[in-house]
């Protein structure tokens, strides 16, 4: 079991490394579905599988409203706001790899302060807090930003869950990412809408 939860924290931060350096959409959120599924792992740990489905569910609904309402954006406006430059995308990266170092670091410390969970949970959820605040420091554009807060909310659902197993809590950050999904839709409806007026 911990070599699968060992590579399931690998397969997290390369998702979250890939949505900050890729330029399409389509990866974005296809990277985002695989990362749902890695939170999924980590958080069956401590939580039944039957409750821990719920997260992957609400995250591939908030994935597929994202996905759904950039498709409906015409190509030509959705693929020129994603323009990264090359020394941007490096920087990004090297920034990742900075907070991956630093967060591997903190762990020993902060099983100290989540003491029910593994530390492959830990790292897996200081991973996705300091990556989805990356990718929140460093974009403009509005699916990035809202995929950003997407990750940021994962990283907590997966230290939450060794805390705490609610049912009630699970419902509700589940209507939280959907919540955000939404308003995200609306955003980047209005500002299509905006630019072609």
């Amino acid at each position: 079991m911990s070599l699968f939860q060992s590579l399931s924290v690998t397969v997290l931060f390369l998702c979250a490394v890939g949505i900050l350096r890729v330029k399409n959409w389509r990866w974005m959120t296809g990277l985002l579905t695989l990362q749902y599924i890695c939170v999924l792992s980590l958080v069956s740990i401590s939580w039944p599988v039957e409750i821990a489905v719920v997260k992957l569910v609400a995250g591939w609904m908030a994935t597929a409203v994202l996905f759904l309402t950039y498709a409906n954006i015409p190509e030509s406006t959705a693929d020129t706001k994603n323009e990264l430059s090359l020394p941007g995308i490096f920087f990004k990266g090297f920034a990742a790899l900075l907070i991956g170092i630093s967060v591997y670091s903190l762990v020993p410390d902060a099983l100290r302060w989540f003491l029910g969970a593994t530390s492959q949970q830990t790292l897996g959820g200081l991973l996705l807090l300091g990556l989805g605040l990356l990718q929140l420091g460093l974009s403009r554009e509005v699916i990035r930003i809202i995929i950003g807060v997407l990750t940021v909310i994962s990283g907590f659902e997966i230290l939450y869950a060794t805390l705490e197993a609610s049912v009630l809590m699970t419902g509700l950050l589940a209507i939280l990412n959907i919540g955000i999904a939404f308003v995200g839709a609306y955003l980047l409806l209005t500002s299509y809408l905006e630019e072609t007026s």
